[in-house]
């Protein structure tokens, strides 16, 4: 599975950074692929992708929901629909006013169509993980 990692340092502390991801429709919208945000629960929603992207993974729906909910320190969520997963883990560390964040990105494409994408994902994937980091911090640093 395609994967990348990074640690940043977001200049807001760990509870606003943490209400921020907690929020399914902040994560989806940073992570760039996401038109509409339909929220089911708390802890789950519906995420309609962006033309290219459902074009490209043959899937335009994938249910979000978190699997890691940790107050201000760790969270991770998954989303699964037709043939695209997408994982994310944020771990937050405090600092001085600040937030260390290490942030980890994971989108893999299943069946057939996988073999062909995943090569393709894996050249992309870092700069999609940079723009989910740039997204965090336009929304919390201002």
């Amino acid at each position: 599975m395609p994967t990348a990692e990074a640690k940043t340092v977001i200049k807001a502390d760990s509870p606003r950074v943490w209400a921020f991801l907690k929020d399914l429709k902040n994560v989806g919208y940073c992570l760039g692929v996401v038109e509409e945000v339909i929220t089911v629960d708390g802890g789950r929603a519906r995420w309609i992708l962006k033309s290219q992207q459902a074009r490209t993974t043959r899937t335009r729906e994938v249910e979000a929901q978190f699997t890691v909910l940790e107050a201000n320190k760790r969270i991770a969520w998954k989303t699964t629909g037709g043939n695209l997963t997408i994982e994310g883990d944020c771990e937050l560390e405090p600092r001085d006013g600040v937030t260390e964040s290490k942030i980890k990105l994971t989108f893999d494409i299943s069946g057939p169509l996988g073999a062909v994408m995943r090569p393709m994902i894996s050249m992309t994937i870092d700069s999609r993980l940079e723009a989910f980091i740039q997204c965090l911090k336009g929304s919390l640093e201002k």
